[in-house]
């Protein structure tokens, strides 16, 4: 691990060691139409995504890989199929941190990304989201995300409502309505957001989120007629399961951060079997996200963003029947930095260092808890072409060092990898990438280590 720390280190320096070569800028070249700066004005990195997934993954248990009652957790982190690249492929093949920072703010549009055409259930990944202006005040919204990986099989659509100025008040309301594929039931979400500037030209956006899980859950089996004994399971929540979001970003000229933060109330439900009378149990769930980000421009053409992201998952079952009861906490921490070097208009150099570790303590309902350390390094460095129009493409060189301890022995590697990509970015925001990999750990005498597709669009 020390030795990959030390390579990674330099990996992370070359994006700044170019700078002193780089030649001034004209006032000309700083045109904020110029496609140099689209590239200095976009944010480096984001944890929007991030964020919308822990948070996806709260809402949609039923999203899990091995389904809603699995006991490999609510992270499902450590999968049987997983081989020793699959986080690489993970991490290379779908969008990087900068086209998840576009992706962030854009309020109409799609993206696809797969990761194999052979083998489509290991790696694929939809997101579309639109909004439609009704009148006045009033929007409406809808969203879909599909992930097929080995870690969730998820379908959720969402639609939603919006009111700008509600109420006379500086601050807008929505209420949206997520939809379960493979349960009759639905998340029901409250959002109050607010932006505004201060004296020193400085943005700010706030906003709070309430839901409520499986808010119908009951109104299905009490009020449309559904019959307990004919369902495979039942749940029946001791309180409404409740979760919250709050989410804060600022910005300025060479500075902008972002704060993410949630948790659900520890939720109690009894789930039976009616239909197949096996033994029923009581689970207690309770998820938990915080993740910072800042990112400073300390010249011209250089931004650096340094994160920090926890996310915790505690599970516990209470089976006395059959015996079959546990306790689990999945924990995900991560700090990493990720920089972007400007050498010309429309090419830059990338590099990114994170640094993951996921403790993991089970602990079964008789016997002795098991700890599970599970720590990685990433880094990459990349050298990208990316212009306001026209053919794009990118050279990276990818290296993840991961032990997974005890528990995951055949997860435990150093691969390094190297990415090649081109594409093409219409001017109507349709852009189309297509890359392969090749394994430097076994370049001979095969080298090819699988191919990817992208393809977004904004309108």
């Amino acid at each position: 691990m020390r030795a990959s720390w030390r390579r990674a280190a330099v990996l992370a320096g070359v994006s700044l060691l170019a700078v002193p070569s780089l030649r001034a800028q004209s006032g000309a070249e700083r045109s904020a139409t110029s496609p140099a700066a689209e590239i200095d004005s976009a944010a480096v990195a984001t944890l929007v995504v991030w964020a919308d997934q822990v948070w996806l993954s709260l809402l949609d248990r039923d999203g899990a890989y091995y389904g809603r009652l699995a006991e490999e957790g609510t992270f499902q982190r450590l999968n049987p199929r997983m081989d020793h690249e699959y986080e690489l492929d993970v991490r290379s093949t779908l969008f990087d941190p900068g086209e998840d920072a576009r992706w962030a703010e854009v309020p109409n549009g799609l993206r696809i990304a797969g990761a194999s055409i052979s083998h489509p259930h290991i790696l694929n990944v939809v997101d579309w989201r639109q909004e439609i202006h009704v009148s006045g005040p009033v929007d409406l919204m809808a969203r879909y995300r599909r992930e097929r990986s080995l870690t969730a099989r998820r379908d959720y659509p969402w639609v939603g409502m919006r009111w700008r100025d509600a109420l006379g008040t500086p601050w807008t309301v929505r209420v949206g309505l997520g939809v379960h594929f493979f349960k009759p039931s639905a998340d029901v979400e409250v959002a109050l957001a607010r932006s505004w500037r201060d004296r020193e030209d400085r943005s700010w956006t706030l906003e709070v989120r309430l839901a409520a899980l499986d808010a119908f859950n009951e109104a299905i089996f009490q009020g449309l007629g559904v019959k307990v004994d004919e369902v495979d399971a039942h749940y029946d929540y001791a309180g409404a399961p409740l979760a919250a979001r709050t989410t804060l970003r600022a910005a300025a000229s060479r500075w902008r951060a972002e704060l993410h933060a949630g948790s659900s109330r520890r939720n109690e439900v009894q789930v039976t079997f009616p239909a197949t009378g096996a033994p029923s149990f009581t689970q207690l769930e309770q998820v938990a996200f915080l993740g910072a980000l800042l990112q400073v421009t300390p010249l011209e053409r250089v931004a650096l963003a340094l994160y920090g992201t926890w996310a915790r998952a505690d599970t516990e079952r209470r089976a006395p029947a059959s015996g079959l009861g546990f306790t689990l906490r999945e924990q995900t921490v991560t700090l990493g930095a990720r920089a972007r070097t400007r050498l010309n208009p429309p090419w830059a150099v990338e590099t990114e260092l994170a640094r993951v570790r996921r403790p993991e303590r089970r602990s079964p309902e008789w016997g002795a808890p098991h700890e599970h350390r599970d720590r990685e390094v990433f880094a990459r460095a990349a050298l990208v072409r990316y212009p306001e129009a026209g053919w794009t493409g990118r050279l990276a060189y990818a290296l993840l060092d991961r032990d997974a301890g005890s528990r995951a022995p055949w997860l435990t590697s150093q691969n390094h990898r190297l990415i090649t990509e081109a594409g093409y970015r219409f001017r109507s925001g349709f852009e189309v990438t297509a890359g392969l990999r090749w394994d430097l750990d076994h370049f001979t005498p095969e080298p090819f280590g699988g191919g990817h597709l992208r393809l977004s669009a904004a309108w």
